[in-house]
């Protein structure tokens, strides 16, 4: 009985990482897409937005299985809240990214205020924080975890830095606002795609001290 447990709990965990390598390459291609001017596969993370739906649902209807077959306790239940608790950041990860995708879009036959250096700097802070927080799940390593959570401040002040720029540019030439609007609101949903990354880690080590930011304890 066990070993079919056990079992089970690998491919749930092979489910998460399938989530993972997606929602990785998700935000891959939404700022390649926003480096190189390639409005196609902008629209190709557009158009992929179900899959992380998908993959989502397939890791809840697993979990509930296992939950309703095996009636798992302490650590185990830990594992499967875990599993369900970091799909759902991951899924909203993939739909800042489409959001992202769907601003870029906007760009297409129009010539940039300014040169998007600061929100590439951003996005590669963003992008790191999810793919540590991703290998802190893989690797079930606390210290990554924890670091990938002292991140946050350094993308919040990036995000500020952001938005006063793109102020300033607006103050400067009223005709900019639009496009400011949307320099803004790409810098947005990139900080909150950092605070899924910090929930992530916070779920990692919540799966491997049985302790959260929320007092949880099992």
């Amino acid at each position: 009985m066990r070993n079919k447990f056990d079992r089970d709990l690998q491919k749930l965990h092979d489910d998460v990482v399938q989530m993972s390598t997606f929602i990785e390459t998700t935000i891959d291609k939404t700022m390649s897409a926003f480096r190189t001017n390639d409005y196609a596969l902008a629209r190709e993370v557009c158009e992929n937005d179900d899959i992380a739906d998908e993959l989502e649902l397939k890791v809840e209807r697993r979990s509930l299985r296992i939950l309703l077959s095996q009636q798992p306790v302490a650590r185990d239940l830990r594992t499967i809240s875990t599993a369900l608790k970091m799909i759902s950041d991951m899924e909203r990860i993939c739909d800042q990214a489409k959001n992202i995708a769907g601003i870029i879009l906007r760009f297409e036959g129009h010539e940039l205020i300014k040169k998007p250096d600061t929100i590439l700097l951003l996005s590669e802070k963003c992008v790191h924080m999810v793919n540590k927080s991703v290998e802190a799940f893989m690797n079930n390593d606390l210290e990554l975890a924890r670091t990938v959570m002292t991140m946050d401040d350094e993308v919040d002040a990036i995000y500020h830095n952001i938005h006063d720029n793109v102020t300033e540019l607006v103050t400067q030439n009223p005709d900019n606002v639009m496009q400011a609007v949307d320099f803004v609101m790409m810098a947005k949903f990139l900080e909150r795609i950092a605070d899924h990354a910090v929930n992530i880690a916070e779920w990692v080590e919540f799966n491997i001290t049985g302790e959260h930011k929320n007092k949880i304890l099992l």
